[in-house]
């Protein structure tokens, strides 16, 4: 005799709706290009209603485009706190509530500690972490209200992006190294505060071929020392990351928060290359 608690009907997730988003409402920052783009798409796959927001207007532009579910689009720079408040402000007013945030711009400058200056360490934090605060912060605040009314029954989902090297070491990565460790740890602390109302999870990918990575796989060198390390042998697209998006904003994912889920072609737990063999000539 099957316990009734197991028996499909009486689930309180139907499995044919687990990973069903349409009507939900998702913000996703830096969705001109890159990781953001792709996550865009297939949240509106999906059946979301997306406001997309980034600093480049001309990118925001061509991804809404390919959307097809009602959107908006807002020009913003998360670094600027009325940007922020008049983004948010905007989409309130466009769709009543926010389910879901994607809290994904970034940017790195590689280089060794000595090399990097005080100006390339505070243009990285600033915009890796500050500005991630920021808005984590402010639209966090939006999915905490709403779904405060729900008692805990249902819940909010926010997605920090941030890497395999929040766990990871390579030489050169000094300042990204730090705003995305920082992210996975500040992920865990807005998670345990949130709860039960907002789900709080990051995603840690290895390298994609996004626009700006592909500037630096020119330097084959580079690029064939980090494939041959990770378990797949290569980068990953784009779209490779959009199954983890798609799961961590949906009903599939009620039981997580607080999580690093990393789509990294198995780097993280191979160990994969550090880059020190450019200064053993330095030991010897």
């Amino acid at each position: 005799m099957v316990e009734k608690d197991w028996v499909i009907d009486n689930w309180i997730i139907k499995p044919e709706e687990m990973f069903n988003l349409k009507d939900k409402i998702a913000i996703v920052t830096g969705a001109a290009s890159g990781l953001g783009r792709a996550i865009a798409l297939g949240l509106d796959a999906f059946g979301a209603n997306v406001i997309l927001a980034d600093i480049n207007e001309q990118g925001l532009e061509e991804v809404s485009q390919e959307l097809q579910n009602d959107h908006l689009v807002q020009k913003m720079d998360w670094t600027k706190l009325d940007d922020v408040k008049e983004t948010l402000k905007n989409a309130l007013k466009e769709f009543n509530h926010i389910d879901i945030s994607f809290n994904i711009p970034g940017i790195n400058i590689r280089k060794t500690v000595f090399d990097l200056t005080y100006e390339e360490w505070n243009k990285v934090i600033n915009i890796n972490l500050n500005g991630m605060f920021q808005f984590a912060k402010e639209a966090g605040k939006i999915i905490y209200d709403y779904y405060k009314q729900f008692k805990g029954r249902k819940s909010g989902s926010m997605i920090n992006m941030a890497s395999v090297f929040a766990e990871i070491v390579m030489p050169r990565q000094v300042a990204y190294a730090a705003s995305k460790g920082a992210i996975r740890q500040m992920t865990k602390v807005m998670a345990a505060e949130w709860a039960p109302y907002v789900r709080v999870n990051a995603i840690g990918p290895c390298y994609i071929e996004t626009p700006l990575v592909k500037q630096v796989m020119e330097d084959r060198k580079w690029y064939d020392n980090i494939r041959r390390q990770n378990v797949l042998r290569r980068f990953g697209k784009p779209e490779e990351v959009v199954g983890t998006a798609i799961f961590l904003a949906s009903d599939a994912s009620t039981l997580y928060t607080g999580n690093l889920l990393m789509p990294d072609a198995g780097w993280h737990w191979f160990g994969g290359w550090t880059g020190l063999e450019e200064f053993e000539d330095e030991w010897k």
